[in-house]
């Protein structure tokens, strides 16, 4: 009897033991399931870490090729144009071919980086003559679409009830952005003719002052007259039309910083070509002083003042271009010959199957401020702009 409740007990220690074995495997078996999961987890984080870095280093290495958006715009840069020199001459990098073969990805936006605000200084200067101008911030919306947002600031002002959406998406004529073919030559669309790109992007370069005469001529009223004015000094501006409440679009640089050249390319099928200025920039006029002018500068905000001397030398170096919108009742027509558009193409220095020299078809603007200057038609304008 005794032997039988040994050999039961024996039973029941082993059946216990069994039972824990199986409570410690299991616990086992779930602690390497969660370091499997654990490690797991890790590994995919740094396979995507070491792909973006990958991705980085590959974006930043094909960005070489390009001025970089953070540019430093020196006065000392042997790229930093002078108000003597023209924005025509033809820069060191051309292409003897006329039609592109095939393309590549487009070339990297022309402009920096959007400036950050600058804290307005507030000396204690009564300004001449101020308009109030209802004002459009672009920097969020359209960081690229500068000419829009001023011409749409110029509209309002009129009464005229106008969205830079709707501007942009209806009237505003758009190409494409310069790009490179499988040669390595540089096309692109002409920015007196369309936008280049796209004013909601950042990529998105420009215009200059026909495509926004033409965009606004697509709707305006019989009431209304929208010119191209070319070669006015700012202070002729300012008597003609900021001192009749006319406010006027110029093209100038972005903070009023020194202007460069940032590339050239051939006109897309064409033999012409085209020198970007950088970093270009278009703001609305709305007043002077004696010593500075103010603007509703998309990029900063409204009545922003610059230093007349800053105002004019850019200017200039955007070849002295405006856009005026107005009642008929308040602009003077004029007899006068109209000034010239400006013009930045010239012929490529090599033309294939010719052995003569090519013609220079730019025309040098005037670049002294003391220069009166007159304006044609908005339609003799149009006409100039389209044959060159």
């Amino acid at each position: 009897m005794i032997g039988l409740s040994a050999y039961f007990i024996k039973i029941r220690k082993t059946i216990h033991n069994s039972r824990e074995a199986k409570k410690v495997n299991f616990k086992c078996g779930k602690k390497k399931s969660a370091i499997i999961i654990i490690i797991g987890i890790v590994t995919v984080a740094i396979c995507i870490t070491v792909a973006v870095i990958i991705s980085r280093a590959k974006k930043k290495s094909e960005a070489t090729q390009f001025i970089p958006e953070t540019a430093t715009y020196s006065e000392n840069s042997e790229e930093t144009l002078s108000e003597e020199e023209t924005v025509s001459e033809t820069a060191s990098e051309t292409a003897p071919i006329i039609k592109p073969v095939g393309t590549t990805a487009p070339v990297e936006r022309a402009a920096p980086a959007i400036p950050k605000k600058i804290t307005p200084q507030k000396p204690n200067i009564t300004p001449t003559k101020l308009l109030n101008v209802p004002f459009i911030d672009q920097r969020k919306k359209y960081p690229t679409g500068c000419e829009s947002v001023s011409a749409v600031m110029a509209l309002q002002y009129l009464g005229i009830s106008i969205s830079p959406e709707t501007f942009i998406d209806n009237y505003l004529d758009k190409g494409r952005t310069p790009y490179r073919d499988e040669n390595g030559n540089l096309f692109g669309d002409d920015p007196r003719k369309v936008f280049l790109g796209d004013p909601y992007s950042k990529n998105g370069w420009g215009c200059w002052a026909p495509v926004i005469e033409n965009a606004v001529n697509k709707f305006i009223g019989s009431n209304y007259t929208v010119k191209a004015v070319y070669g006015s000094s700012v202070d002729d501006l300012c008597k003609k039309y900021i001192d009749n409440d006319i406010p006027v679009l110029i093209w100038a640089t972005q903070n009023m910083a020194p202007a460069r050249r940032y590339k050239t390319w051939y006109i897309t099928g064409t033999s012409e070509q085209f020198t970007w200025i950088t970093p270009m920039h278009c703001l609305l006029l709305v007043g002077y002083d004696d010593s500075g002018y103010y603007f509703n500068d998309p990029l900063q905000s409204k009545n922003t003042r610059y230093a007349k001397d800053k105002v004019i030398s850019a200017y200039n170096m955007l070849n002295r271009q405006a856009v005026v919108i107005a009642p008929k009742s308040k602009v003077e027509e004029t007899t006068v010959a109209p000034t010239t558009a400006p013009n930045t193409t010239t012929e490529p220095t090599t033309k294939p199957n010719t052995t003569t020299e090519p013609t220079t078809k730019a025309t040098e603007p005037e670049t002294s401020e003391k220069t009166t200057h007159t304006e044609g038609s908005a339609a003799d304008n149009i006409k100039q702009a389209s044959d060159i």
